[in-house]
């Protein structure tokens, strides 16, 4: 699935991206709270549990596309409005070009591609208008999601840093992949080909 261009460009066959917004942390907020394994592949751990204040200085800080030099927050939503997670860029080095990005589809949405095609919409709009050359992923060795999600994308496997995140009691290695504008270029084509 991908970005249909007569919907808009922010728009996919399922969902929508859209700044996020101040209240949208309640979500996000409750599924922190209840989904400690995501927290765990995120965060490379568990942390403290963060309060409604801390949720709200972060949103405040980043909603509506404040401060968007350091993330760009974006939410996503299904057609009908509701909202099904999260999706920002950050880590961007201008200088090199290079960029990271973190998704967070929320426990009830998950499994029905929205994840996948708001990473396609934030891609296009990382390579294609802002001018970034390489994507690069990191994830924990555990987090075989990401692994998936990242070959789909057709990222290359660029390395494993062994014993680098210490979590659940023992060290894991964490894996580190790579998608060029060019690769991403030819996702989009094999996309557009199967649309």
């Amino acid at each position: 699935m991908t970005t249909t261009m007569t919907a808009g460009y922010w728009q996919g066959a399922d969902i929508r991206l859209r700044p996020m917004h101040v209240d949208d942390v309640k979500l996000w907020l409750a599924e922190e709270r209840s989904d400690s394994e995501t927290v765990r592949f995120l965060n490379y751990g568990i942390d403290l549990p963060k309060s409604e204040q801390m949720a709200q200085e972060f949103a405040a800080r980043y909603a509506e596309f404040n401060h968007r030099d350091e993330r760009i927050m974006f939410s996503i939503e299904t057609l009908e409005g509701e909202l099904a997670g999260g999706i920002n860029i950050h880590s961007m080095d201008r200088k090199n070009g290079v960029f990271e990005t973190g998704t967070r589809i929320y426990s009830a949405y998950r499994g029905r591609g929205y994840g996948f095609q708001a990473k396609v919409i934030v891609l296009r709009y990382a390579f294609h208008e802002l001018r970034f050359q390489k994507y690069n992923i990191r994830c924990i060795e555990s987090n075989q999601p990401m692994a998936r999600h990242a070959e789909r994308l057709g990222c290359q496997a660029e390395g494993r840093i062994r014993r680098h995140i210490y979590t659940n009691g023992r060290y894991y290695d964490e894996l580190i992949f790579g998608l060029t504008r060019e690769e991403f270029d030819v996702l989009e084509e094999r996309l557009r080909a199967h649309h």
